[in-house]
């Protein structure tokens, strides 16, 4: 199986750490992507392999023998079922359908991080602090919503709790410390998985430049 990553997506890493949880490593081409930073705001060329796989232009993108999958929730669902065993997310009833409402609002941070990032690329006079507010703000809210969820949080690194973490690990990377504020025993949950070897060796670092 080939998989374009790059180091700084958060959506990537959500997948490799899955990956790792599995113990699947070995199966995978990766091929790191290179993106210019007008990728925030302009279709950008890549190529054509990559274009072939994804013509949405998004990484994280799987492609396998008899499927190309685009889209990070996906490719973790098809790796959790086909090398998982379902231990990752559960199959059907109640577990499943727990999970994914906290999967949600940790998507909800990841789109808003990328979102505020793609902002913050812009040049000063085409910025829009409003909108770096709100991304925040959304940013926030949900920090805390997963705070209250964590008496839900099992003894599985699963992953709704793999999706958190990555949340957690991208703000401190790129933003700083101020959700710790808004969530100091998420953010202590936080520090104690990030010293798991599937997160200390997917840590984010900036995307190579073309």
């Amino acid at each position: 199986m080939r998989l374009y990553v790059t180091p700084a997506s958060p959506w990537v890493r959500r997948v490799r750490v899955t990956i790792l949880e599995l113990g699947i490593e070995n199966r995978f081409e990766f091929v790191q992507t290179r993106w210019p930073h007008s990728w925030g705001t302009q279709t950008v060329t890549m190529p054509a392999d990559f274009t072939a796989a994804t013509p949405v232009l998004r990484i994280p993108a799987l492609v396998t023998d008899d499927v190309t999958l685009t889209d990070s929730h996906a490719i973790c669902d098809y790796l959790n079922a086909e090398f998982g065993n379902f231990r990752l997310l559960a199959r059907e009833g109640a577990a499943r359908w727990r999970a994914l409402a906290t999967i949600a609002i940790a998507n909800g941070i990841l789109e808003a991080q990328i979102m505020r990032r793609a902002e913050l690329l812009r040049s000063d006079k085409e910025r829009s602090n409003d909108f770096i507010a709100k991304m925040r703000d959304r940013e926030f809210r949900c920090f805390a919503a997963l705070e209250e969820d964590l008496p839900n949080f099992g003894t599985i690194f699963d992953l709704a709790q793999i999706t958190t973490a990555v949340a957690c690990g991208y703000d401190d990377w790129r933003y700083g410390p101020d959700w710790r504020g808004e969530a100091p025993e998420l953010a202590a949950w936080y520090d104690s998985v990030a010293q798991r070897p599937s997160m200390t060796a997917t840590s984010p670092a900036e995307t190579p430049q073309r």
